[in-house]
């Protein structure tokens, strides 16, 4: 797993794991590699490497600070380092966006270009989504607490076809229904305790079918065609840690 920052020697280990991604069932060479850890004062750095080298020479490595869940649990900031498909209009992408209230400031460079400030106003009720599947996630976690209702997901174009679109920020409405409240999910010839989702759009005719964890995670996903889809291998989590005696 490639990243933007080695982990400190203050990180310690949450949770990891690397999602395989197929096309009508078969493997497309796609792969999401991605690590969860948590600073001393409880925030996480969330690392994904999406790696699409041995299909057409692109990538994308992300970093995410996530706060405390005792202020929150909200993606507060993320970076960006993503390298363009081969052919493609754009080769080089450097970002980061910072959130602050309903404020995004985004710090911006295509290729040799000079970097550049964006600002974009939010909606009330944000969520905050990068384009990983890890954090596809945490949003529709996010979404299933107001089943049926649309809420803004903030992201950003993932595109290397122009310089104007690549990676700017978009806000989106999604919503989600909870199909089941409790399924069995085999991950490595491990069961892993699940709640099945589907998520939609109203611009978008694709309902993606999706399955999380209790920490949230996706542990698989198709579109109601079956066309793409993905599934997590290779998860790992440390122990939950013991209740003190009373």
């Amino acid at each position: 797993m490639r990243y933007l920052h080695a982990v400190g020697v203050h990180e310690k280990f949450v949770a990891s794991g690397v999602y395989i991604h197929c096309q009508n069932g078969e493997a497309t060479g796609t792969v999401e590699h991605w690590s969860i850890h948590e600073l001393p004062d409880g925030a996480q750095l969330i690392r994904v490497d999406d790696d699409w080298r041995d299909r057409d020479g692109s990538s994308v490595l992300i970093e995410a600070w996530r706060s405390p869940a005792s202020e929150g649990g909200r993606i507060e900031r993320f970076d960006i380092s993503a390298f363009g498909a081969r052919g493609d209009a754009v080769q080089r992408v450097r970002a980061t966006f910072s959130f602050s209230g309903d404020h995004l400031e985004v710090g911006h460079s295509i290729d040799d270009s000079p970097r550049r400030q964006l600002e974009m106003q939010l909606p009330p009720g944000y969520i905050v989504a990068p384009e990983g599947l890890i954090f596809g996630g945490f949003e529709a976690a996010e979404l299933a607490r107001y089943p049926g209702e649309e809420l803004p997901v903030v992201s950003y174009l993932p595109t290397f076809l122009t310089a104007e679109a690549a990676f700017r920020p978009v806000v989106h409405r999604q919503r989600v229904e909870i199909d089941a409240e409790e399924v069995t999910v085999e991950i490595g010839g491990k069961p892993h305790t699940a709640r099945r989702l589907r998520q939609s759009s109203p611009l978008a005719p694709e309902v993606l079918n999706l399955w999380i964890d209790r920490h949230n995670v996706l542990l698989k996903y198709h579109v109601d065609d079956q066309q793409h889809s993905a599934v997590l291998t290779r998860y790992a989590r440390r122990p939950d840690p013991k209740p003190r005696p009373t």
